[in-house]
């Protein structure tokens, strides 16, 4: 599919960011948009985001910048693109979310609008809260009636990797089924539930997907449907998959291996939302919050020059202290170590300690842009987690272990917690 800016576009690509199957979910590869999916991210053309991004300034090296033509780039854009009429929607402050649900003709709602509703809410306002340390206030506005669409389901096309056409075909009967009962206007989210038993199951063919960077429709007063996520069926990840589908509507990308699924497993495995959703870490990486603006510049040690140094980490969880170590090298990588236990959205987190990982600024969403390194390599954890992917479960580093990296020429080594209760590490950089 090559995707054209529709009318009220503001000149800006779609991208259609999605979900990823689960272990022993029937996925069929597909071609889409120019990019090799396994019924996960499909990105609509990549988006320029930051298109005309500079060095890192001098006072903030480790903030490495997002690289021009990647598909939602782990990097910082050079200015804000959240807010009203910008590609992500606010990520500090108030985000207000229009939330709607829908049936049809042939898949009508099985049972209340409020009872779908109370899915997801008031659990992805408060997920939100800890995940930023209240720092985001995610207002949900919902219309608590189901909207019946004009079309059978079956009508729209609807399927993993479904293209832009079936989306703004949608989009433009939505606003005509809602009609004047519904005030699109003044809102950074539009949230579609759809009734869950429209469509396959979510174990056979997860569905959910978010689309930012471009107007499917526009209603009557100018409002463009720009920043919009849907919500298929029933997914094993429970309110979740909502959190991780607004998670790009704020600009964070895809985690799991969008072209090869079970490589997940070696790259972020459970320690994001943004890559298994459903895994025991339901929490956000460090580098996320720091890009949202949840964690301050002072909460975070630039390591950008030779030496040897030793740094207290508190834990991601909760509020406060140091949060993350990053070592950049060159314009587009830097490792990240970070502390995470067991506490707030991490409640049911497999092992703690110092989790150490790369990013890169220069992978596409869904291609593998950030790489947890693996304190016990060949082994796993809790497998009862997920069927496949728990290798990284046991990736944390803890008092007396260490890693070395040869090539980029830095290692570090966990120490005994200080008297305060913070974990220390003690970074080498030649």
């Amino acid at each position: 599919m090559a995707d054209r800016p529709r009318p009220g576009a503001r000149g800006r690509r779609p991208a259609r960011t999605g979900r990823r199957p689960r272990p022993g979910i029937r996925a069929a590869a597909l071609a889409a948009c120019g990019l090799l999916a396994v019924g996960s991210t499909v990105i609509a053309e990549p988006q320029l985001v930051g298109s005309h991004a500079a060095p890192p300034p001098a006072a903030r090296p480790c903030a490495l910048r997002a690289e021009p033509g990647v598909a939602m780039s782990e990097g910082f854009p050079p200015h804000p693109y959240h807010g009203s009429d910008e590609e992500f929607a606010p990520s500090t402050g108030t985000v207000r979310a229009l939330t709607l649900l829908i049936d049809f003709p042939d898949a009508k709602a099985p049972y209340s609008a409020r009872e779908r509703y109370g899915e997801f809410f008031p659990a992805v306002k408060q997920w939100y809260a800890a995940a930023s340390y209240g720092r985001l206030d995610y207002e949900s506005t919902p219309v608590l009636r189901w909207i019946r669409m004009p079309r059978p389901f079956s009508a729209y096309g609807i399927g993993r990797g479904y293209g832009w056409d079936a989306h703004t075909e949608m989009m433009r009967d939505l606003i005509r089924a809602a009609g004047r009962s519904v005030d699109f206007h003044g809102y950074d989210i539009v949230n579609i539930l759809v009734t869950p038993n429209a469509g396959p199951p979510a174990d056979q063919a997860v569905l959910s997907v978010t689309w930012t960077g471009a107007s499917a429709a526009t209603t009557d007063d100018g409002t463009h449907l720009d920043k919009v996520s849907l919500i298929y069926g029933h997914d094993q990840s429970g309110f979740r998959v909502l959190a991780h589908e607004n998670g790009h509507a704020l600009g964070l990308p895809d985690l799991y291996a969008a072209d090869d699924f079970q490589r997940t497993d070696r790259l972020a495995g459970q320690w994001d939302t943004m890559s298994l959703d459903w895994g025991l870490q339901g929490d956000l990486l460090a580098w996320h919050k720091w890009k949202l603006g949840w964690i301050d510049d002072r909460q975070i040690a630039c390591v950008s020059r030779p030496g040897t140094r030793t740094y207290a980490l508190r834990p991601v969880e909760v509020p406060g202290g140091g949060k993350a170590v990053v070592i950049p090298f060159g314009d587009t990588t830097a490792y990240v170590l970070e502390l995470r236990e067991p506490l707030g959205n991490d409640k049911d987190a497999c092992r703690e300690g110092i989790l150490a990982y790369r990013v890169r600024t220069d992978v596409d969403s869904g291609k593998g842009p950030v790489t947890v390194e693996d304190a016990h390599p060949g082994t796993g954890a809790c497998d009862f987690s997920s069927a496949s992917f728990n290798s990284l479960n046991d990736a944390p580093f803890t008092e007396g272990q260490g890693w070395t990296d040869r090539a980029d020429g830095f290692a570090f080594k966990v120490l005994a917690p200080d008297a305060a209760g913070d974990w220390r590490v003690r970074v080498t950089r030649r």
